[in-house]
């Protein structure tokens, strides 16, 4: 029996992160995801009235890893929002 693909290894989560529209808040953001160590699969960023709304897929390592991950992009200079859920 060979190992099979299993559908639980494509879920991925969504986070949505409402930041100040300057400069260098998308590379802040940007920043603490390479730092957590996920793995991107989409990237949208475009200004959202005075702020800047970033929404990133990335591959799931579970609910701690997210939360964790939801924290320090919360933590963030710059960020006023963090949100998260599934794809």
């Amino acid at each position: 029996m060979g190992a099979a693909v299993k559908p639980d290894d494509d879920k991925r989560r969504l986070f949505l992160v409402i930041a100040d529209d300057t400069p260098d808040a998308l590379m802040r953001v940007l920043g603490v995801a390479n730092v957590q160590q996920t793995r991107l699969r989409s990237l949208t960023a475009q200004p959202d009235g005075a702020g800047l709304s970033i929404r990133m897929e990335i591959d799931d390592q579970g609910d701690d890893r997210a939360q964790v991950l939801a924290a320090r992009l919360a933590a963030a200079p710059s960020v006023r929002s963090v949100g998260f859920g599934w794809r």
